[in-house]
């Protein structure tokens, strides 16, 4: 009995001593606990979020590739966010590589819009229905003209650019036509025939494509990663202004780089200093970097973090910012390709280690044969702390992948 009291008295010991130290407890030694948002289908390519249904939950939407199809998860509240979500096919979209909500029309509705790329080579259109979003037979689907053979698409994003007509759509691709640019949209925005496209750059292979005001003058600029190509690297492009001059080429602004094949990219004040970095992932090195501003223009840069993938990890695929642990400090995680490899997919770096010479990865997923997309970063769960959103698209011949999936994060 006496034993048995003062190893109580040591549990009770530890806890106090984790919980003073500021920060929350680590719920487990292993891999998080990994949910299942969805596994029907095969090829599941990224995720976008928005709240479509108007309860003030996170929605997801998501193309599948191979599946050739694209379907919308409603988040069904913290009861039942750990089963799999209720869930709609919206459309046929062969060869889809990435889906994302926007309101087209200005109904305060939300649409869907899909981009697809080898054989396909469009963007569609999905209408939602006013009610009963989870009914397929209530979508509308449609075929905007102008992105018909245009390129191999890779992303579209709503963005009010010229002050007119409601949102219009900034798109990027990859394949030897590939550009970035944007559609215009027309008084009559329902009306797709009427929408056309502005390039702002040639390109080869779009990753990312972030909008932020670089320069500071009050307009949207593009920030992104080309990953293949003459113009590999981060850049952004500089919005010239309302007007004529929107609708030529923009002005490109290094970043860094450059001749790597960079991957997906995430922007964050990362060391408190009130100035956002570029953060990205590359494969020709296998690194991670970040890169600091150095003139309010954003017109110089500098690298001033290089973090090495360990070789217990995967093929770098995408970084994403946040406080994993809680205690204040940004911190990185990190997803992986490791098709074929017995190594580790999904991992965080505390934000407290990224300046030092030696960085340690923290493994989220453990060993998986994975083909990672983009990691997102929300409470998920409601319950405080930020867990991981992603995708997994292995198709391989022995798996068609795990989906749509989520990590739930075990501090506390």
């Amino acid at each position: 009995m006496l034993v048995l009291k003062q190893k109580r008295k040591l549990v009770v010991f530890l806890s106090v001593v984790l919980c003073l130290g500021g920060v929350g407890v680590y719920a487990q030694s292993g891999p998080w606990l990994r949910h299942t948002i969805d596994s029907s289908s095969t090829g599941a390519d990224g995720v976008k979020l928005a709240d479509i249904n108007g309860d003030g939950l996170p929605d997801i939407v998501t193309g599948w590739e191979e599946g050739n199809q694209t379907r919308l998860y409603l988040h069904p509240g913290k009861t039942h966010v750990k089963a799999p979500w209720p869930a709609v096919t919206v459309g046929a979209t062969p060869s889809v590589e990435d889906a994302v909500f926007a309101d087209l029309d200005g109904d305060g509705r939300l649409e869907i819009l899909s981009c697809a790329e080898k054989g396909s080579e469009k963007i569609l259109v999905h209408w939602a229905p006013p009610e009963n979003l989870l009914d397929p037979t209530q979508w509308r689907q449609e075929v905007l003209p102008a992105s018909v053979d245009r390129m191999m698409w890779m992303y579209a994003w709503p963005l009010q650019l010229d002050g007119k007509n409601g949102p219009d759509l900034v798109a990027g691709g990859k394949d030897k036509k590939a550009e970035v640019g944007w559609f215009e949209a027309p008084a009559s925005p329902r009306n797709l025939a009427q929408w056309k496209w502005h390039t702002i750059t040639p390109a080869g292979w779009i990753m990312s494509i972030l909008f932020r005001d670089m320069d500071g003058d009050g307009d949207h600029d593009i920030v992104i990663t080309d990953r293949q190509g003459a113009r590999r690297g981060a850049c952004w492009l500089e919005n010239p202004g309302v007007g004529e001059a929107q609708k030529a080429p923009w002005t490109s602004h290094e970043i860094g780089g450059a001749g790597l094949e960079v991957m997906f990219m995430s922007m964050a004040d990362t060391d408190g200093d009130g100035v956002e970095e570029v953060i990205l992932t590359e494969k020709t090195q296998q690194t991670i970097r970040i890169f600091k501003r150095q003139d309010k223009q954003g017109l110089r840069w500098q690298e001033t973090t290089r973090i090495s993938i360990p070789d217990d990890y995967g093929r770098p695929k995408s970084v994403e910012v946040g406080d994993i642990n809680g205690d204040g400090e940004m911190d990185i995680v990190y997803s992986t390709e490791t098709i074929g490899l017995e190594k580790n997919g999904l991992a965080w770096i505390n934000g407290k280690d990224l300046h030092k010479a030696s960085v340690h990865f923290h493994s989220i997923s453990g060993v998986h044969n994975a083909k990672y997309d983009k990691a997102e970063l929300l409470d998920l769960d409601q319950d405080g702390d930020l867990d991981v959103l992603i995708c997994e698209e292995n198709y391989g011949p022995n798996s068609k992948g795990l989906g749509v999936i989520w990590y739930e994060n075990p501090y506390r």
